[in-house]
């Protein structure tokens, strides 16, 4: 970490209004800005701008993600950004590899979304094999992107908001959104706040890459959109951190156009996350 760098939490609330739902523990809360507070005092020490924000009531994914882009890129005016969930554990290199991938984002308009979480399923041997390629994100997982891939992304993103906004996301009308994606030409039954990102992106002319090094493992067992059985499934205990440096490639323009037409083509034809149309190698 640099001094000019920043960290915030954005704590979401414990009760939603919209559902009249107490949607977590306080006490956990409590616990979560602890271990936040406690973990950031190096960061501090360096003077970096280390903040929490935290929402009186329960946002849901989609508004507490709005609400953390909103004041990056808008109050900020930041340029770039990395934005993280608690369910992925970063490796050593994982932000430093982020860096050198946002370089590349603010070089070439056509990458919409980097993230340096990698192949979760290849092998070191492999990965060493395939240091400095890049492949197609799969989840959102650990993204970031430039302001300019945001701003890109609003008209897209804030029409899927004005389907959500209203209500709790856990009881978001699943039918209108995909409805809705169906409307710009797009086959997609996920319904999450990230499937909006993906369908943005393509709408924008943008694709979504990481590396083939894995620097992060996914730890999501239980949540909003992850349970045990799907866990065990698609065997994201398994990921093996990169144990090299890792290579970023600025790639050429007919490998991100090859890129789009792959992510196109998959999205128009019914979207199936890659991980799960055949096993990944070990």
């Amino acid at each position: 970490m640099q001094p000019e760098d920043e960290v915030f939490l954005f704590q979401d609330g414990s009760f939603n209004p919209a559902s009249n739902r107490q949607k977590a523990d306080d006490r956990q809360i409590e616990q979560c800005v602890r271990i936040f507070e406690q973990s950031t005092g190096s960061f501090i020490a360096k003077q970096c701008n280390v903040n929490v924000f935290r929402s009186s009531v329960n946002l849901g994914i989609a508004g507490n993600y709005r609400a953390a882009e909103q004041y990056v890129f808008e109050t900020l005016n930041r340029k770039r950004a990395l934005f993280l969930e608690d369910d992925l554990v970063l490796g050593p290199d994982f932000l430093h590899v982020t860096d050198k991938l946002l370089d590349l984002s603010e070089r070439e308009p056509m990458i919409g979304y980097v993230s340096a979480y990698g192949d979760l399923w290849a092998s070191r041997r492999l990965q060493h094999e395939r240091n400095g390629q890049l492949i197609l994100m799969h989840e959102n997982w650990g993204a970031a992107l430039t302001k300019r891939s945001w701003l890109a992304q609003q008209k897209v993103r804030e029409q899927y908001w004005s389907l959500i906004e209203n209500v709790d996301y856990s009881f978001r009308d699943n039918e209108r959104i995909v409805s809705f994606y169906k409307d710009l030409g797009f086959e997609c039954n996920i319904t999450s706040q990230d499937s909006s990102r993906w369908i943005a992106c393509l709408m924008a002319g943008m694709v979504r890459l990481t590396t083939s090094t894995c620097n992060a493992r996914y730890i999501g067992k239980i949540g909003e959109h992850s349970k045990a059985n799907y866990f065990r499934t698609y065997r994201f205990k398994d990921s093996r951190i990169f144990d090299g440096i890792t290579v970023v490639n600025m790639p050429n323009k007919s490998e991100l156009e090859r890129w789009y037409k792959e992510s196109l083509d998959d999205f128009k034809g019914g979207y199936v996350h890659s991980y799960q149309k055949k096993s990944k190698p070990c």
